[in-house]
């Protein structure tokens, strides 16, 4: 028989072990009222487990939910033990009024369990300007009205008068339209009502491909805001020392409608090339006098603005008096400055079959201004050749038959050999030919290593032209090298800040053209991500994690490294990058 105490000592422990096993799961909000412009940081704990899965909650018509990931802690307190895991989102208001939110659910040990629900009062937006705020950004295009296949100039802008970090954008999917890098990321500082704001600027080129009214859907960028802490550890205040918090935070930007026109009827010709924007033709020849079965390069140049990558050859009429060789055309984009823009080079080669004058006509196609919005004829200038007759007529004959009939032909002397005749039986005696011989070798395989490199070499050539990816890859640590000297100077600023943001879009965009990405727009994660595509060793795709987070970091940290850790720093990120050269094979 138990006693007492033992039966209560049993109870106790059981009630005891029910209440460390019991599961909570509640929802709690940093505000319960907002406007349209606002965002709501939504928190799910669930208390009672050191792992749980993701909370499950209705469909949220009125918000744009974003999840913030998830975070775990646990408590001993007078010897019991707590533990729980809070999950963190991001509500973004679409419409206003009284919206209710959850409950949320999760399963635990085959229960559900639910939590509360909460109520949220979406309100109109603040008259407050932008520029009033300390973070935001804004978009914008060139024209709200364009015609099919002009092009756009979206602009995203991020105004700045706090610290971040680990900022993501969010483009939108531009359903709708064809899109073009405009050059990398600008930074700068202006001024907005008396307030100086450090802005990150990025254009892109859109390309409308279907007509009538669309929309561009809203930006967002997430990121962590460095706060002050507000906290005191012992005598000293912490943000003295550059200790800080940080917080999460959304921006977003409305979205922009575009109405498209299409191309008008009027004017258009079996000439038009599809091309909508500037463009201008220019034909030129390698040599303007040569003989019959020379040959010379005619060039033809299409250069200009506009949707220059939907550009085809124009139609080349027929040179009767000419051989034409036809080359593949290269296509040439500029990436800098502010509208997309390139050139297209067509190349053939010309053998003039007959001596005189010839003449090469005008090339001429049509293409759409949107500016004037009028078709507008583009024409070469016409060139002219001066056909010599050739010189190197060879003579094939020495004799020739003067008459023919008689039996007997007459001879005529045309040319005599100089060389002495041979009256020895010696000379009739074959010469010793040795085919292993070091000079006969050297005769032979000369031409063809010549031969061999010469077609090494352009076609090493024609795919740099042609394949932009090899391009990039090839040149990828050449580049880095020139912006690690800018880097360089950094070292000695007391300004700590551009060091680590130099250092950083080395690096990125180093990996960007490596693995044929836009460099300056990747987070650490996504460069992991598409390293370990590569199968690449694991110990060093952490360390370049490690790296960037490190100069990601140091971006916005109130204190910055000495001159020697910058240095030792440096020498890190590029004994990385010539690793990664020499085995990303893309």
């Amino acid at each position: 028989m138990f006693g007492a105490r033992t039966v209560l000592a049993v109870l106790a422990f059981v009630f005891y072990l029910d209440q460390a096993h019991a599961v909570t799961l509640t929802a709690t909000v940093d505000k319960t009222e907002a406007t349209l412009q606002d965002q709501i940081l939504l928190t799910l704990s669930v208390k009672g487990a050191q792992s749980s899965e993701m909370p499950k909650f209705p469909p949220v018509r009125a918000f744009d939910v974003i999840p913030r990931g998830s975070t775990t802690s646990m408590q001993i307190i007078n010897g019991q033990i707590s533990s729980s895991v809070d999950y963190n989102y991001v509500l973004l208001p679409k419409l206003k009024g009284s919206f209710e939110i959850g409950p949320a659910t999760i399963t635990h040990q085959g229960k559900t369990i639910a939590s509360s629900t909460v109520t949220l009062t979406i309100g109109e937006a603040h008259s407050q300007p932008q520029s009033q705020k300390d973070l935001f950004i804004t978009t914008a295009i060139s024209t709200k009205d364009p015609y099919v296949n002009e092009q756009i100039i979206y602009t995203f802008r991020l105004y700045r008068r706090v610290k971040i970090a680990n900022a993501t954008l969010e483009n939108p999917s531009f359903e709708g339209f064809r899109v073009e890098p405009l050059g990398e990321e600008r930074q700068y500082e202006t001024v907005l009502n008396g307030r100086t704001f450090v802005v990150t600027e990025i254009k892109q080129a859109l390309f409308p491909t279907r007509e009538g009214r669309t929309e561009i859907g809203p930006a967002r960028i997430q990121c962590d805001v460095a706060v002050r802490s507000q906290r005191r550890r012992g005598f000293f205040d912490d943000s003295f020392f550059g200790f800080s918090q940080t917080e999460p935070r959304v921006l977003h930007a409305p979205p922009l409608e575009v109405n498209v026109r299409p191309l008008p009827p009027e004017g258009k010709t079996p000439l038009f090339s599809n091309l909508v924007g500037t463009f201008n033709l220019e034909a030129s020849v390698s040599k303007k006098q040569l003989e019959v079965g020379d040959t010379t390069t005619l060039t033809l140049t299409l250069r200009g603005t506009g949707n220059i990558k939907d550009a085809q050859e124009p139609e080349f009429p027929s040179l009767t008096y000419f051989k034409v060789y036809d080359d593949k055309p290269t296509l040439t984009i500029d990436p800098s400055g502010d509208v997309y823009g390139g050139t297209l080079t067509v190349k053939k080669a010309l053998v003039p079959l007959e001596e005189g004058t010839l003449k090469i006509p005008p090339l001429t196609f049509t293409y759409f201004n949107p500016e004037s919005g009028r078709y507008e004829l583009c024409k070469s200038s016409p060139l002219t050749l001066q056909v010599l007759p050739s010189r190197d007529k060879e003579k094939l004959h020495l004799v020739e038959a003067v008459g023919t009939t008689t039996s007997k032909e007459e001879i005529k002397i045309l040319g005599k050999d100089i060389l002495p005749l041979k009256t020895s039986l010696a000379a009739l005696q074959p010469s010793a030919i040795i085919p292993w011989h070091w000079s006969y070798l050297i005769f032979w395989l000369f031409p063809i290593l010549g031969y061999a490199g010469t077609v090494l070499h352009t076609s090493r050539k024609r795919r740099l032209q042609e394949d932009l990816s090899y391009a990039r890859s090839k040149s990828a640590m050449k580049e880095f090298n020139k912006k690690i000297a800018e880097v360089k100077k950094e070292i000695n600023s007391n300004d700590a800040s551009g060091f680590y943001r130099l250092t950083l879009r080395a690096i990125k965009i180093f990996f960007g053209d490596k693995l044929h990405l836009t460099g300056s727009a990747l987070t650490p994660l996504e460069i992991e991500n598409e390293l370990h595509r590569c199968t690449l060793p694991k110990e060093r795709i952490a360390e370049v994690r490690e790296v960037l987070n490190t100069l990601e970091a140091g971006q916005f940290a109130f204190q910055g490294l000495s001159k020697k850790e910058k240095e030792d720093l440096l020498h890190k990120v590029k004994t990385l990058a010539s690793f990664f050269d020499k085995r990303i094979k893309k």
